[in-house]
């Protein structure tokens, strides 16, 4: 017999524990979620740098595209500065104008409201509250975060000082006899006032807190109160559309909002007119 035979070699016991494959260690949850938030991240911003250069270039084609303000106001027969006009037709910077949704004229159209013969000082505090937040719409407050305390009181006087006199035809079939009576008296067994009590006897408004409801879209009214009822909307005085709102059905809203844009708008004319004249 050989000395290194390997037929004489003990045989080793067989490690049935042993796998020849690597284990495979799974990657930590923490670097997993890292990876997946910066991918969420890097997508988002280049979504927002995408439109915010399409919106760029479209705020710069339809200024390139719109005749001059000098042009816009001779034809619509509309008065206000070059300042102004530029402001309304043109917008500032990358923020759009007020006509591209509001109209020249202030006329609005379905859920945008009419401008054109609110109270300026009205104007002017909803333009203030879109800034600080206290109300809220993200076009709003976008375009208004753009303008200058002395821009946002340019605006204000200009749509305040054009009267629309043509009114509007019920869109949202409301009952208009319900919304007369809402308008006029309210409804004491609800707890709902009288719009024309708070908004003026002809819904022409009262500065600063109470808008023009007569001529405004219905579209519009019902969807403030709409916003007010589900707490969306926050910025009345002392809260009282909050709580009037709340106490209102979606077909008293649909007939006030409609009876109260079949009225006529109150001529600023008319409102300077009516006032008593001063002592000698």
């Amino acid at each position: 017999m050989k000395k290194n035979d390997p037929a004489q070699r003990p045989v080793p016991a067989v490690d049935e524990s042993f796998d020849p494959w690597e284990q495979v260690r799974p990657i930590p949850l923490f670097v997993v979620a890292l990876v997946f938030a910066l991918a969420i991240w890097g997508l988002l911003t280049y979504v927002s740098e995408y439109q915010a250069q399409r919106r760029a270039a479209e705020v710069q084609q339809a200024r390139q595209a719109a005749p001059a303000p000098a042009a816009q106001l001779a034809a619509q027969g509309l008065d206000g500065d070059a300042a102004v006009m530029e402001l309304v037709l043109a917008g500032k910077g990358q923020a759009w104008s007020c006509a591209s949704c509001h109209g020249a004229a202030g006329q609005g159209g379905l859920n945008t409201p009419r401008l054109a013969g609110q109270p300026a000082e009205y104007l002017k505090k909803q333009l203030q509250d879109f800034r600080s937040g206290l109300r809220h719409n993200e076009s709003m407050a976008y375009v208004v975060r753009a303008l200058t305390d002395d821009d946002i009181d340019m605006v204000a006087r200009y749509y305040a000082g054009i009267a629309l006199p043509a009114p509007l035809q019920p869109s949202l079939g409301g009952d208009l006899a319900r919304g007369k009576l809402l308008a006029e008296k309210g409804d004491w067994k609800t707890d709902v006032p009288a719009c024309f009590s708070c908004h003026g006897m002809q819904g022409e408004g009262v500065a600063p807190g109470f808008p023009a409801l007569a001529g405004q879209q219905p579209d519009y009214l019902f969807a403030q109160l709409a916003a007010w009822h589900a707490g969306e909307r926050g910025n009345s005085p002392q809260q009282l559309m909050d709580g009037i709102a709340r106490r209102m059905n979606p077909d008293d809203m649909r007939a006030v909002a409609d009876y109260l844009g079949s009225l006529p708008p109150v001529p600023a004319t008319t409102l300077v007119a009516a006032a008593p004249a001063p002592a000698p």
